[in-house]
């Protein structure tokens, strides 16, 4: 039978393993009880938020939380302990902490409650995802960086159809204006020959100004931003700059767009990027090959996994099966003179866009590319509600 003195011995045993525990912890470790005061805070806890313990034991864990929350918490924990309802406690979430200076960090909060013989407490894991939020926005502008000069290149690629498309209204342009200019010398003025001729200078300017315009807006620098987007919209932003690619080099271009497709969530520009990359790669397929006239096929569609998807259709000549697995990592290409990044750049797109790159023969000759990408969420709600 265990004496007294050796129980007492082996719950200040028990006491000094569990400190020495919580110190050896790289987590922050907290615990309140029902009134919200702090009365454990451990070494971890410390580095975190910068207080001492000596200085937050007994004050409220509020102290810890910036504006709206540290106002809002004793409220919160009061709702809980008379409904049960729980925003964090048992569920964990990403929040913001405030450090002892005043500064705002990111930290993931799990929140488990302590039920013993008297009141309950409130356990906290706390971990400092500052360095964690750090990398992965730096990966995001790296991404974006690389995103940005794969524009330039891919334009460069395109440079030939779209000085084409270009040089073609500027040379009506010219051509007007030389029968503009002989309708003026002539002895009698046609004024309305000369007003219709004017009228054709315009609507050539026009149709050059508007490649012009499509190619700055899909140029410029700007940070990723996900909006709502019908694929329609935005694969027909950007056909022209395909069509004058492509009939440069004699390959017609046919655009078959699906009905009534669910919305999705994304970055219209480098989804374009990712759409001209595809078209990109099947002229350059084709247009030394004898079926360039066959042309190639722009289709959009939902799947039957209520994904949306779009497929570049040509007739070249096709990916070997050696190529197949890997025709998206980078420096991999079938081009002669290519670099291999533009797939590689479209495949990083589509992740981050939680869709999914694809390359698959065509079954009349040539290959199939594509990317699929998941509805909008309120797309989905809609389509289970109704």
């Amino acid at each position: 039978m265990r004496t007294e003195n050796g129980a007492e011995a082996q719950t200040t045993e028990v006491g000094a393993e569990l400190g020495a525990l919580l110190d050896a912890a790289t987590d922050g470790i907290a615990a309140i009880d029902v009134e919200g005061r702090i009365v454990l805070f451990n070494r971890a806890a410390e580095r975190l938020f910068g207080y001492q313990a000596s200085q937050v034991l007994g004050q409220p864990v509020a102290m810890l939380m910036p504006e709206p929350y540290q106002s809002e918490h004793p409220a919160y924990l009061r709702r809980y302990l008379e409904t049960g309802a729980a925003r964090i406690i048992g569920i964990g979430r990403e929040v913001e902490a405030r450090r002892s200076d005043g500064r705002t960090i990111p930290v993931s909060v799990s929140v488990g409650e302590v039920k013993g013989e008297g009141e309950c407490r409130f356990i906290a894991l706390i971990r400092d995802l500052s360095v964690q939020k750090a990398a992965e926005d730096e990966a995001r502008r790296l991404q974006n960086r690389l995103a940005h000069v794969g524009r330039f290149s891919l334009m460069g690629e395109m440079a030939a159809g779209l000085a084409h498309e270009i040089n073609q209204p500027l040379s009506a342009i010219a051509t007007y204006a030389h029968a503009g200019r002989r309708l003026l010398g002539a002895e009698v003025a046609d004024v309305v020959s000369l007003g219709e001729t004017c009228e054709k200078i315009a609507h050539q300017a026009h149709r050059a100004s508007m490649v012009i315009e499509k190619l700055r807006d899909f140029m410029r620098q700007q940070e990723v931003t996900e909006e709502t987007l019908d694929i329609n919209e935005v694969v027909a932003g950007v056909l022209s700059l395909v069509e004058a690619d492509a009939q440069a080099e004699g390959i017609p271009v046919r655009a078959h767009y699906g009905g009534d497709l669910p919305i999705i969530k994304g970055d219209a520009v480098q989804l374009q990027q990712v759409f001209l990359n595809l078209t990109r790669n099947a002229v350059d397929a084709m247009k030394d090959g004898l079926n360039k006239r066959d042309g190639i096929d722009i289709r959009t569609e939902r799947t039957g996994t209520n994904d949306v998807q779009v497929t570049v259709w040509d007739r070249g000549h096709g990916v070997s099966p050696q190529l197949l697995d890997s025709i998206f990592h980078p420096f991999v290409t079938t081009k002669k003179e290519g670099l291999g990044v533009g797939l590689a750049i479209s495949r990083t797109i589509i992740s981050a866009h939680e869709g999914d790159l694809f390359c698959r023969p065509n079954a009349v000759g040539g290959t199939v590319f594509g990317f699929s990408l998941p509805a909008a969420r309120e797309a989905q709600e809609g389509q289970h509600g109704s």
